[in-house]
């Protein structure tokens, strides 16, 4: 199978910015975040070699990937995935937007 291009919603590249900007001001270094970012590069490389490695959420449209206290939302469309949601699983649920 074809690898597919991995495309971020702008929400998505919001929330994860905020995520790592937070960690950065949090923990006083860049360290931290740099990792998240690599770890996260490393599973998108795999996601879009194995566009199904996500379970399907409860709309059967978006799926969703673990990665340790994060959850990745995303849609495969028919040229790309589509990345619609970095979910830190500490934060309010209620303020998760995805339906």
């Amino acid at each position: 199978m074809a690898s597919k291009k991995i495309i971020w919603s702008d929400f998505a590249k919001l929330e994860f910015q905020n995520i790592l900007e937070y960690y950065i001001k949090r923990n006083n270094s860049t360290t931290y975040s740099i990792q998240l970012l690599e770890k996260t590069e490393d599973l998108l490389k795999t996601l879009s070699k194995s566009e199904f490695i996500g379970r399907l959420t409860s709309n059967k449209k978006t799926r969703v990937i673990p990665m340790n206290n994060y959850l990745i939302f995303y849609e495969i469309k028919k040229e790309h995935i589509e990345i619609v949601s970095f979910w830190d699983n500490r934060q309010d649920d209620k303020k998760l937007n995805i339906k």
